[in-house]
């Protein structure tokens, strides 16, 4: 008996078992979520229709209102027309209504989007346009030119653009905004010398340019000028120039006159004695004294042109060969009578 119990006990245990584990698992298999049912191709077919639909009449609206200029409202109608239903003709819509309202970065940006969409030969012409001006407002677009100038602590750098003061932007101040182009950018300091760079930018292109500036260079102090020693003047020396000969002269035609006076006073004299005693002594007194008068002026007549000469030409300054002029004063006597004999060597 003890054990068909226990094989029963083992039997209801087991049928417990499998109860509880089917009660459990019976809510998760409810909460599955049935597989999706897949549409019909009539369902799609008829919703891509409507989606045709919708874009055909964004894009008309979105025309309508680019002929009429107002690009944007045109603007947005396009982005709908495309996202419905991709094309190159809205695309290229797109591009122009940016173009048109100055959205220079997204007009390049759209115009690029048309290009890489292959529309084909049927855009060509739209495409060389499209290529074109991406160009052209590539070239538009401000260029940035970043400095970096050495040594560091320049004392209010003084920066010019094409000759004209230009003030650095950015955050830290050192940012040029330029058009594209050729450009000549001179910087400029206080104890420094200037320094000229020319760059040549493109639209939209940032270049970083580094400057060094050199010190200016001390010039030395002038050296003081020479002292200069004045030239010592020429000693005045006893010359041709003196006029001590002509007064020596003059000096003998005076005592020739002062003695040719006395004497003539003499001569008549005697001559008054013998017109009153005609005796010989007296004859040759007076013919002596008339001897010696006319002799003395003869000699005072001589020395006196002589001694006129030499003072008139004395101021003569070139030293001619030192000559000595002396006079030379001979007395002589005879048994009629006496006098003096002068000669000059010159």
């Amino acid at each position: 008996m003890l054990p068909l119990r226990r094989r029963f006990a083992r039997l209801c245990v087991l049928a417990a078992l499998s109860g509880a584990a089917a009660i459990s698992h019976a809510p998760s298999a409810e909460a599955q979520p049935k597989p999706a049912q897949p549409k019909s191709a009539a369902a799609a077919k008829a919703e891509e229709k409507a989606k045709r639909e919708e874009a055909k009449k964004a894009y008309g609206d979105a025309s309508k209102a680019f002929d009429e200029g107002k690009f944007d409202e045109a603007l947005p109608l396009f982005v709908k027309a495309d996202e419905l239903y991709p094309g190159a003709a809205p695309k290229h819509k797109i591009a122009i209504c940016h173009d048109k309202l100055g959205h220079t970065d997204e007009a390049i940006a759209a115009y690029q989007t048309f290009i890489d969409s292959n529309p084909g030969d049927k855009y060509a012409d739209r495409l060389t346009e499209a290529e074109g001006r991406i160009k052209e407002l590539k070239a538009s677009l401000p260029s940035k030119v970043v400095l970096t100038l050495a040594p560091e602590g320049l004392a209010a750098p003084q920066i010019t653009v094409d000759g004209n003061p230009a003030t650095p932007v950015g955050d830290a101040g050192n940012e040029l905004e330029l058009t594209a182009g050729e450009h000549t950018i001179v910087v400029s300091a206080e104890g420094y010398q200037p320094v000229t760079e020319v760059v040549t930018l493109e639209g939209g292109q940032k270049l970083d340019l580094a400057l060094t500036l050199a010190p200016v260079a001390v010039a030395p102090e002038p050296e003081p000028p020479p002292v200069e020693t004045p030239p010592l003047a020429p000693e005045e020396t006893s010359g041709g120039s003196s006029n001590i000969p002509a007064y020596v002269t003059l000096g003998i035609a005076g005592a020739g006159a002062i003695l040719g006076t006395i004497f003539g006073i003499q001569a008549l004299g005697k001559k008054g004695d013998f017109d009153d005693n005609p005796t010989v002594e007296n004859a040759d007194d007076a013919e002596r004294a008339a001897l010696i008068a006319d002799m003395s002026f003869g000699v005072a007549l001589t020395f006196g042109i002589t001694g006129a000469v030499l003072l008139f030409s004395g101021g003569d300054d070139t030293p001619e060969e030192e000559t000595t002029a002396r006079p030379v004063i001979v007395p002589y006597g005879g048994p009629k009578g006496g006098g003096v004999a002068a000669t000059w060597k010159f």
